[in-house]
């Protein structure tokens, strides 16, 4: 069997991003795999039997040891396990941890001993770092029903840390946000004019939105922080917005949704089939790329109305630890949605119905909608070679929902049961009862919708535009 070659950079940047994250070999060092996650980005890691460990049949147990990123361009720093490293660095550590295997050491035992010393120094020293690490495994929210795990990730990416991929629950940085310009110092340190330089420095950058959720996020932490008796004040107390923001209503045009379908149809799964189920179910962009097949029904659930009457229909339901607003959300799926959640694949694992590993839901949402407004425009510009088109966010595609209903003949109470908002157009004792009240009648909304989006894209005349039956009383 002839030897793999090293990878040449050529190579390397030869291997594009596929549906589910691969592997490949690299020859300049045993054990030494380059990983391409569908996101683009790539990493090293190393593979080996640990001579400590076995597995249930008494043999050496397989292991990996995740090294690090793909750097880009070459460094004059030591390679270190968890920074960027060229791949030279890569064969280096890689080669290292093979001489710890075969002097029977596990690499992957020293790397959680030193990560668990790291983050003992980080206690001892009472660092901001430490601080945020407790803040995100303690903080339950202002209701105390517990952070939902899409916003604890949120809060986690404005501080500057990401999930452990190696230590479940455990928290690493991540090169950016807060931490990036105050990591290691002392908590008591940091003052007001820290907090203004940082916010100043976001706003003169073009990212004035984020210096506001960055100021939210920080008073949140310091009023958590003196509650706790880590600090006698809060040092962003006083401070407001930094930015103006001007409340969005982008709507994607018939054309462009049209459009954003068959450029979603073309992409595939995963980041494609997100976009297309955020057209036909107007949800939450993270209700749906954290959701688990276990909330679906696709063949039908039954529920007793308040009436009396049965109603059996494909329903997702979203649980009240999932929604925004704490409240349990039933979503009824039209025909097109059911045909569209029947064709992606089944991925082993946690039963996420978006993941490419099967253990944690799609990430590099942002690189994907890059590519895919480019493949929008070059769409858009064979039929105008001057369109021009408007900024939008996936959250767009639930506004573009919310108004088509209306547009379509049903009342703003049914719009905002369809997309769980809590607004106040449903009132009072109405609340109680509006989770089977209007369960009739947002099938009937979502089936009107789902016909639309299907005679749009396929440029027939609209079928679905009916006069709305109320439920009787």
């Amino acid at each position: 069997m002839p030897k793999t070659r090293a990878l040449s950079n050529l190579a390397i940047e030869g291997l594009k991003p596929r549906a589910v994250r691969y592997e490949k070999s690299d020859g300049g060092a045993v054990g030494l795999f380059l990983v391409v996650h569908p996101s683009g980005v790539k990493s090293w890691v190393f593979r080996f039997r640990s001579p400590v460990e076995r597995d249930e049949v008494g043999q050496r147990a397989p292991k990996k040891l995740t090294l690090g990123s793909l750097a880009l361009s070459a460094s004059q720093s030591e390679p270190q396990i968890g920074h960027p490293l060229t791949p030279g660095q890569a064969r280096m550590l890689a080669t290292a941890a093979a001489e710890d295997v075969r002097r029977g050491i596990d690499p992957t035992h020293v790397r959680r001993q030193d990560k668990a010393e790291a983050k003992r120094e980080a206690v001892r020293d009472n660092t901001i770092d430490a601080a945020m690490v407790e803040f995100l495994k303690r903080y339950k929210g202002r209701k105390r029903q517990g952070l939902r795990e899409s916003t604890r990730l949120l809060t986690a990416h404005y501080f500057g840390l990401k999930p452990d991929p190696e230590n479940q629950g455990e928290w690493e940085k991540s090169g950016n946000g807060v931490l990036a310009k105050w990591s290691g110092r002392p908590l008591a340190s940091i003052t007001k004019h820290d907090a203004i330089v940082l916010l100043d420095g976001l706003v003169d950058s073009g990212r004035g939105v984020t210096a506001n959720r960055t100021l939210t996020t920080l008073k949140t932490f310091f009023d958590w922080c003196v509650d706790r008796d880590l600090r006698e004040s809060s040092p962003v107390s006083s401070l407001d917005a930094f930015a103006h923001e001007t409340e969005r209503e982008r709507k994607l045009t018939a054309t462009e949704l049209v459009v954003a379908w068959k450029v979603a149809d073309r992409e595939g799964y995963p980041f494609g089939r997100l976009v297309q189920c955020l057209i036909l179910l107007g949800q939450r962009r993270d209700e749906l790329r954290e959701l688990p097949r276990t909330e679906l029904d696709l063949k039908g659930t039954s529920v007793v109305l308040d009436d009396g009457s049965r109603w059996s229909e494909p329903l997702w339901t979203i649980p009240k630890e999932r929604t925004k607003n704490g409240r349990e959300h039933l979503v009824p799926l039209s025909p097109q949605a059911v045909e569209l959640l029947k064709s992606f694949p089944a991925i082993k694992g946690r039963g996420l119905l978006f993941t490419t590993t099967g253990e944690t839901p799609i990430s590099g949402l942002s690189k994907a909608k890059k590519r895919f407004d480019e493949a929008m425009l070059v769409e858009l510009r064979k039929a105008d070679p001057d369109y021009q088109m408007e900024p939008w966010t996936l959250h767009d595609l639930r506004r573009t929902f919310y108004s088509g209903l209306q547009a379509l003949g049903f009342s703003i109470e049914i719009a905002e049961a369809c997309v769980n908002h809590s607004s106040g157009a449903i009132r009072g004792v109405a609340r109680v009862y509006a989770r089977h009240k209007y369960l009739r009648e947002k099938t009937q909304a979502f089936a009107a919708w789902g016909r639309y989006v299907e005679d749009l894209v396929n440029n027939r005349p609209a079928s679905n535009v009916y006069a709305f039956q109320r439920e009787p009383a």
